[in-house]
Parts: structure tokens; C-alpha cells; sequence
């Protein structure tokens, strides 16, 4: 059943369409054909509560389908975030450090009636009720199958993979888009958790248009500190920041690598030199 569902899929017409998302049609679904879409001004009439969280992300558009089979509702969210960067980091924001990662479009997770995955440009919600209904459907099936039409040929962001595979915890690597680490001056960065030397520290990257916004972060934040560090120079620079503890700075062009939660300063080097290397 499984199997026969799949190729209903792929060769069934694709008919229900928005702003560029092809929702596919269901073999033994019913559905009205309407794709509700919200945008940046009435996302909140759709997730009350969590649309400000979302528009940080870069949200630009919403699209959602759904139908009806024996009882059993199917429902597809499509948000699509700008780009892919801002996509997997709201993705990786929602994400459970448990998540059992599928590949589904770049990488997907879910249980017996939701699935979530990221393709490309869009972060996709699969909700469903009374799944158990539908003999040999599959959520995961579907996803996969769903993800093509949205990006054949997903990527991480150039960023995600700088980021060292060794002692990395799963699950842990994310885009935060504004104050990191609670500092305004920061803004976005990409974060990671490690296990190293019995501690869990985190390693994080801010890359910038140019050397200059770097430098300036950088005068920014040994102002924050109260630091006495006078003319830094591109390098390894020890900020003690009052609310985050002591914070290693890695400033290398137009980009600016940290380290928290260390205790080992030499090991953490070793990370750094690591991410340092492939720039």
C-alpha cells in the first residue's frame, strides 16, 4: 500500500497553487481547492502570538492546503522565509535537540501525525488527525515527495558547514537573527554546542559584508565589557562579558568566531583554528 501510494503521488496532477508553491493531488483526498496565504501584514491571524518570532526570520509569505479522507484531516503549511539561511534557522530554532533527523527536502523530523522539514527557501508544517485511518499513507513519504517540487537540490548554508563535525552535539547548530547572546550590537550569528573536556560550550560565527562592520563590533563590545584593550587588531581577543561570562573572540576580516562556556582556552583554540582554516 505504501509502495502504490508513493506513485500516486509523483504521477497524480499537480493542481493547487500560490505564489509559486504546487501542492499536489491526493488519491482518495478531497480537497476544495483553496490555498489560504497570509503575508507580513496577517501572519498573525494565522499564528497569533508567534508572528513577530516568525518576521525576524524574514518571513515573507505563508500558504496553506489542506484535506479531508475518511475522517482524517491533512493540512500543509508552506512559509517561505526569503532565503535559505533565514529558512533553516527558524527550522533549527523549533527543532527538538531529541529530533530523529530524516532526509526530507534538506533534513526533516517528525511523529505520527505531524512532520517538519526545510527545502531551500521554505519551512514546511505537516499536521494531521486520525492518521491511523489512512492505510499505508505516509507522513514522511509525503514530505519527501512534497520537498522535491519546493527545492530539488537543497544545500546547507554556506555558514553551517564551517562549522567543525567533531564533538558536535546533535541538533545544536542554529541561526539566532538579532541580539545574540542578548547583545543588540551582535545582531545575527550561527551557534553550535560541543562536548569537549566534560563541558558544553558553544562556538558561534558572524560573518559580515566587510572588515569594517567587524571592527566596529568589536570596539562595541570592549566598550560593553568595560574592557581595557586598547587598538585590537585582527586575532584572538578575551572579552569578559558581565551576563556571558568569559567570551573568546576570533576576529579574522569579515568575520568574527567566539567561543562560551570553555574552561579550556587552548582547546577551544584548536575549534577556532578549525572554522579559521576554511575561510
Amino acid at each position: 500500500m505504501r509502495k502504490i501510494f508513493f506513485i500516486s503521488l509523483i504521477l497524480f496532477p499537480l493542481s493547487i497553487w500560490a505564489q509559486g508553491v504546487v501542492f499536489p493531488t491526493l488519491e482518495g483526498w478531497k480537497s476544495d481547492g483553496k490555498v489560504q496565504v497570509f503575508n507580513k501584514d496577517n501572519l498573525y491571524e494565522h499564528i497569533d502570538g508567534a508572528s513577530e518570532f516568525y518576521l525576524s526570520y524574514g518571513f515573507e509569505s505563508l500558504q496553506v492546503a489542506s484535506w479531508e479522507r475518511d475522517g482524517t484531516e491533512l493540512t500543509v503549511e508552506v512559509y517561505d522565509h526569503g532565503d535559505a539561511l533565514h529558512a533553516y534557522g527558524i527550522y533549527s530554532i523549533e527543532k527538538s535537540i531529541k529530533a530523529e533527523i530524516v532526509p526530507a527536502g534538506l533534513e526533516g523530523y517528525g511523529d505520527a501525525s505531524t512532520f517538519n522539514f526545510v527545502a531551500g527557501n521554505f519551512y514546511v508544517k505537516i499536521n494531521s488527525t486520525k492518521l491511523d485511518k489512512v492505510a499505508g499513507f505516509s507522513l514522511k513519504s509525503f514530505a519527501a515527495a512534497f520537498a522535491k517540487t519546493l527545492c530539488l537540490n537543497p544545500e546547507y548554508p554556506k555558514v553551517i558547514g564551517l562549522f567543525p563535525k567533531e564533538n558536535l552535539q546533535p541538533n545544536t547548530c542554529q541561526y539566532i537573527p538579532t541580539e545574540f547572546m542578548g547583545l543588540g550590537f551582535l545582531g545575527s550569528a550561527v551557534r553550535a554546542k560541543y562536548s569537549l573536556n566534560g563541558a558544553e560550550i558553544t562556538l558561534f560565527i558572524i560573518e559580515r559584508a566587510d572588515r569594517a562592520e567587524i571592527e566596529k563590533m568589536v570596539l562595541k563590545y570592549i566598550s560593553y565589557a568595560e574592557d581595557k584593550i586598547k587598538n585590537p587588531a585582527e586575532g584572538d581577543i578575551l572579552i569578559k562579558d558581565p551576563f556571558n561570562g568569559t567570551v573568546c573572540l576570533r576576529w579574522k576580516g569579515n568575520y568574527l568566531l567566539g567561543a562560551t562556556g570553555f574552561s579550556d582556552q587552548k582547546s577551544v583554540a584548536s575549534l577556532l583554528d578549525k572554522i579559521s582554516g576554511k575561510l
